[in-house]
């Protein structure tokens, strides 16, 4: 269990690397008058979220399948609001940026969501593979 988390949380920063780096690319080359301060604190808070979001799911995978349900919506609810409430809190402060801030938020909701859908599929199936083996 918790190497599947260690490899979930290397990988989750390799991504977040990544995403600097052509952030950092882009917004110094052909992308400059659309960076906005907050990008590299909105990285930090996509990278927490799905951490804190798959430990809940990798720790509830190994009971009954109701509790993985569970999770899943309550994962799916923190993350959720908690992308609402860090969007308004923005946008409420800085409304002349907020078309690019949504677009930016969106942009990694897409491609932090398609990442850990795929972390957590994985996983599951290695964990239904394994449970199968073991029978």
């Amino acid at each position: 269990m918790h190497h599947e988390l260690r490899k979930f949380i290397i990988n989750s920063v390799i991504l977040t690397g990544i995403i600097a780096l052509t952030g950092l690319l882009a917004f110094t080359t052909f992308l400059n008058k659309y960076y906005l301060p907050i990008f590299p604190w909105l990285l930090l808070f996509f990278l927490f979220m799905n951490i804190i979001v798959h430990s809940l799911l990798v720790n509830s995978s190994n009971k009954k399948k109701i509790k993985f349900e569970t999770a899943f919506l309550l994962s799916f609810f923190i993350k959720f609001f908690g992308y609402i409430i860090f969007l308004i809190l923005y946008i409420s402060k800085h409304k002349e940026s907020s078309i690019i801030f949504v677009a930016g938020l969106f942009f990694l909701y897409i491609i932090y969501t398609l990442f850990e859908i795929r972390s957590i599929t994985s996983f599951l199936k290695r964990s239904t593979d394994n449970y199968k083996k073991s029978k």
